[in-house]
């Protein structure tokens, strides 16, 4: 295993960039509509417009090659990535292995969407130059982070009662709440309140389930803050799920033990014990009722898609966690959980994906005539 200094210096000399905004920059700016901010938790808002996509023809890359023609069958060569069966003597049949690139035109440079819609109050920002960090061996950043965790919600049944179980935060809050509850001085109180903002109408402590996604030291990993039920005698649990074990558990169950405190000490002031899951004796006492644990999970085979493992966590539990876990469900973990090409095979779904997204786009908002055809 890496040093997390090791990894740190790796990745910045191949020159990969995990920047929490990863900001789209095209050659001119993006028309917009005002300054109305979307985006997940009312914070690190994008601009909406009166359109779900947005083009801006000039200085576009993507590190992904256009499809090449298919080859002949009679005599001439088969294209790169294709295998070749000999069928007969001097007979050649092309055999597609790899997937092939979807053609897209050169509306798509430049262009950017909001997911779901822009009417969405939370939705998220992602420029189509986004999707190059889902080339192989690119570090995924937070557009494409946070448009996953949306695309899991809304995979979430609507007719399942245990959808209003969970609560999602973004990329961006465990930042903020590391400034928050380490913020000194006689006006702590009042930050915190502001900082409530990020869930503002969310009892936190009725939810079954509340993810957090962690960014630090060019790394992700998974914080799943679990509330048990009434009748389960006990406190919440704070899960810690790291694909390397590059961050520290301990750090991090300080945030967020701090973090659970203080919501704890507004809501005493705003609830009575009885509108919550937890029992009453537990509920007074929560403080010294918390308890957390280090999750053994399935570890990545390389140093770069620990983002991809971080959503597989967060599919893959949803799949399995019962309404409300108990100590005895944690079995459910371990080194076995699912096969880390699983998690790695999320790099091609979530690119489909995109390529979806902004095609749909494109076809239910054309640009203009010039590139409504191509």
């Amino acid at each position: 295993m890496r040093s997390n200094g090791a990894l740190s210096q790796r990745r910045r000399q191949q020159g990969h960039s995990l920047s929490q905004n990863s900001p789209c920059q095209p050659a001119r700016s993006l028309s917009h509509n005002g300054n109305k901010h979307v985006t997940s938790n009312s914070d690190q808002m994008g601009r909406a417009s009166s359109s779900p996509f947005y083009h801006n023809g000039e200085n576009f890359s993507s590190n992904f090659p256009k499809k090449k023609d298919t080859c002949q069958v009679n005599g001439s060569r088969p294209t790169k990535g294709q295998t070749v069966v000999l069928v007969e003597e001097d007979e050649i049949q092309p055999v597609e292995t790899i997937e092939p690139e979807i053609k897209l035109t050169e509306c798509m440079k430049g262009a950017k969407i909001y997911y779901p819609s822009r009417d969405d109050p939370e939705s998220v920002e992602i420029c189509y130059s986004d999707i190059n960090c889902l080339a192989p061996e690119g570090f995924l950043t937070s557009p494409i982070m946070n448009f996953y965790i949306r695309y899991l919600r809304l995979q979430i049944s609507p007719t399942n009662k245990s959808t209003c179980d969970y609560h999602f935060f973004n990329t961006f809050f465990y930042k903020k709440l590391k400034q928050a509850v380490s913020h000194k001085g006689s006006d702590k109180g009042s930050f915190f309140v502001k900082f409530r903002r990020w869930w503002k109408g969310v009892n936190i402590f009725q939810k079954a389930y509340v993810f957090i996604p962690i960014h630090e030291d060019l790394h992700w990993s998974l914080v799943i803050v679990s509330i048990p039920d009434r009748e389960d005698e006990s406190g919440p649990i704070i899960l810690h799920l790291d694909s390397l074990g590059l961050h520290s558990s301990k750090s991090v169950f300080e945030d967020i033990r701090s973090y659970l405190i203080e919501e704890w000490n507004y809501m005493n002031q705003e609830v009575s014990p009885s509108d919550l899951p937890i029992a009453d004796h537990i509920w007074k006492k929560l403080p010294c009722k918390i308890d957390e644990k280090k999750i053994e999970v399935p570890q990545q085979k390389n140093d770069y898609d620990c983002g991809l493992f971080v959503l597989f966590f967060m599919e893959r539990f949803i799949e399995e966690a019962p309404e409300r876990l108990k100590k005895k469900d944690l079995a459910m973990f371990g080194k076995r959980w699912f096969r880390p090409e699983e998690a790695s095979g999320l790099r091609v779904k979530i690119r489909k994906l995109l390529i979806n997204e902004f095609q749909n786009a494109k076809v239910s908002s054309p640009l203009s005539s010039d590139c409504a055809s191509p």
